[in-house]
């Protein structure tokens, strides 16, 4: 201990400047003031150091690694050993053997963070919680260690907490950020049909960061193959049969919520226009050539939402809050369509007298359109945008009828 005690001398001398007098000698013998000893406690679990029991058969290395200077000469010389790059734990173990021992026994304390999750599909969202990440925060303990000074302390294992994100979190990002409806009242069960199974198809999708939506990708080719049936569509500025009618109404829905989101997607416009919405704010897609994208360019995922109920579809999208409420303003001039009426006993010859019609060809108006979009953060107008100039196609509308005058019934004597 003689021997132990010079050397402590020396080093207190060297390292900290404290001079020990003879007087204290008895005093510093049996407080060991070079001594490092504590407990660590952890709910109930507790682990013992100590330095003086941890260094039997090092003492030869106990100069070079400091196991005999007091606290701040400790404490210096840890810095200057995580000052040329070492590894922390490897410093740790330098100056307190079997320091690394003690935290490998609270490993278990160790978790990584799982933040909560959120899932989106046909039934709407389902959310699962998550778990903080708790780290033992060696470097802390280390340094409560070294404040000994030969007396026993009893330290808390420090913990470093790794904040998880919540249920409450995610809900605060998946709100309601928009919804629009179309109606087709008039349309036949084949188109209705079709309808249906291009918005279901597209429903509970979730469209992450940075992600581009692709309808056509989504949707698939329109094919018999693919249970699509015949019904109106308009070709070359026509309406005629074709497979999958009724399409275009889901992907123009669908363009009108974007809209409304906060989104500006790339759409296609018909050659003729729509009854079921605003000249201006149609999609028209085609598998192969027109399609309807957007680019989620928030900071959260997109999520979308499908239903048909009755003879109306409805898209609602949901995400992180929107910033301003949006309206749609189309401007347009129109040239309405006329009607010419035609007798063709050879192509129609169900058509005898002036009164049996027939529509041969549906007229529908040309008509120029801007459409705008007005930005507004409660009732003030923040922004005007320009999104879209179109020009439709006009068709006159054609009427065969027979040639015919229908005989007055004569009434019976």
């Amino acid at each position: 201990m003689k021997k132990i005690f010079t050397v402590l001398t020396i080093m207190l001398v060297l390292f900290t400047g404290i001079f020990i007098c003879s007087k204290d000698v008895a005093f510093a013998e049996s407080l060991a003031p070079w001594n490092v000893q504590f407990t660590v406690e952890y709910k109930g679990d507790v682990v013992a150091y100590n330095l003086q029991k941890e260094i039997k058969g090092l003492e030869a290395q106990a100069e070079k690694r400091g196991f005999y200077l007091g606290r701040k000469a400790k404490g210096e010389l840890y810095r200057q050993l995580l000052g040329t790059g070492v590894d922390e734990v490897a410093v740790y173990e330098y100056l307190l053997p079997n320091f690394s021992k003690l935290l490998s026994h609270f490993n278990y304390v160790n978790c990584a963070r799982q933040d909560a999750s959120v899932t989106f599909g046909k039934n709407g969202f389902c959310y699962a919680n998550g778990r903080n990440g708790v780290k033992i925060n060696a470097q802390k303990l280390f340094e409560q260690a070294l404040r000994s000074n030969g007396k026993q302390l009893r330290l808390t294992l420090p913990l470093t907490v790794d904040k998880a994100v919540t249920v409450t979190e995610l809900k605060q990002n998946t709100v309601l950020k928009s919804t629009f409806t179309t109606t087709y009242a008039n349309s036949a069960a084949n188109r209705c049909y079709n309808i249906a199974k291009a918005a279901d198809a597209i429903d509970g999708t979730t469209v992450g960061v940075g992600e581009t939506f692709s309808f056509n990708d989504i949707v698939g080719d329109r094919t018999v193959e693919r249970g699509y049936k015949l019904s109106k569509v308009i070709l070359d500025g026509n309406y005629t049969e074709g497979v999958g009618g009724g399409v275009c109404q889901v992907s123009t829905t669908l363009y009108n919520a974007l809209l409304l989101a906060g989104f500006v997607p790339h759409a296609v416009q018909h050659s003729l226009i729509s009854s079921y919405v605003k000249a201006g704010f149609d999609a028209m897609v085609s598998y192969g050539s027109a399609d309807l994208t957007f680019t989620n360019n928030t900071n959260h995922p997109i999520y979308i939402a499908a239903t048909t109920q009755g003879k109306s579809v409805t898209f609602t999208v949901y995400g992180e809050p929107n910033v301003y409420r949006i309206e749609r303003v189309s401007v347009e001039e129109r040239d309405k369509f006329s009607t010419t009426y035609v007798v063709d006993t050879d192509k129609y010859p169900d058509l005898i007298y002036t009164d049996q019609t027939k529509v041969v060809t549906s007229g529908s108006d040309g008509v120029k359109t801007q459409s705008y979009l007005k930005y507004y953060q409660g009732e003030q107008l923040v922004e005007t945008k320009l999104i879209r100039k179109n020009s439709y196609k006009r068709v006159d509308q054609v009427i065969a009828h027979g040639a015919e005058q229908r005989p007055v019934e004569q009434e019976p004597m």
